[in-house]
C-alpha cells in the first residue's frame, strides 16, 4: 500500500491541505480514484502511545519528554504505522525538523524512515509572513514563538531535510504552496498526487 508522508512548519497548513485534498478526492470518486487513503497524524500516534505509557496528559507535552524517551514513543508510533501500512494506503501528517534549543533534529530519523518506507514525501509551505499570522490567530496549541527569519530558516531546513529524506529512501519530493486566499489549488496539486499514487 502506498504511504504519503506530508510536513509543513506549524502555520503552514498541511493538516487543512490534506483535509482539503481528500474531500475532493470523495468529489471525485467518479473519476477512478479506487483507492481510499486514510489520514493520520503523527504527532498524534505518539501522544497516545505516551499517554497509554502514563508519561503525559497533554499532546504540547511530548517534546519535553528526555530524548530518550522520545525515540522510545517515536518507535511505537513507528510500529503501529507499519501494521496499517499493509492494509491500507496512508497518509502521514508530521513534523520535517523539530527546532531545539540546541538546534534543529530530524523529524523522521533514519531509524523511523527504514521501518516506514514512504513512497512520496509532500512538504507544504507558506509565505513567512503569512504562517506567523495563521500562527497568531490559532489558540488552540501551545506554540513556540519565532519571528519571520527564524521562520523563514525553519522552512529553509525543511527543504534540506526533505531532500536528505528522499536520499535515505528513494521517494520523491513535491512541494505545494499554501497561500492565502489559494488553499483549493493546494488541494488540487495533493489531490493529483494521490491519484497518481493509487493507480501506481
Amino acid at each position: 500500500m502506498a504511504l504519503i508522508i506530508v510536513t509543513g512548519m506549524p502555520g503552514a497548513g498541511s493538516s487543512t491541505v490534506i483535509k482539503e485534498g481528500l474531500k475532493l478526492r470523495k468529489e471525485e470518486e467518479s473519476e477512478g480514484v479506487e483507492s481510499e487513503f486514510t489520514p493520520k497524524n503523527y504527532g498524534d500516534i505518539m501522544f497516545e502511545a505516551a499517554r497509554e505509557e502514563g508519561l503525559i496528559e497533554k499532546r504540547d507535552d511530548l517534546r519535553k519528554l528526555s530524548s530518550e524517551k522520545q525515540r522510545e514513543i517515536q518507535m511505537l508510533a513507528c510500529n503501529k504505522i507499519s501494521e496499517w501500512k499493509k492494509r491500507v494506503n496512508l497518509i502521514i501528517d508530521t513534523h520535517c525538523t523539530i527546532k531545539t534549543s540546541s538546534g534543529y533534529l530530524p523529524g523522521l530519523p533514519e531509524y523511523v524512515l527504514r521501518e516506514l518506507k514512504p513512497d512520496q514525501f509532500v512538504l507544504i509551505e507558506a509565505n513567512p509572513d503569512e504562517i506567523f499570522g495563521r500562527r497568531s490567530k490559532d489558540k488552540t496549541r501551545e506554540r513556540d514563538v519565532e519571528d519571520k527569519t527564524s521562520i523563514e530558516e525553519h522552512q529553509f531546513m525543511n527543504r534540506a531535510m526533505s531532500m536528505s529524506y528522499s536520499c535515505l529512501t528513494g521517494a520523491s519530493v513535491k512541494i505545494i504552496e499554501n497561500h492565502d486566499g489559494a488553499l483549493r489549488k493546494a488541494a488540487e496539486e495533493f489531490f493529483e498526487l494521490m491519484k497518481m499514487l493509487s493507480k501506481s
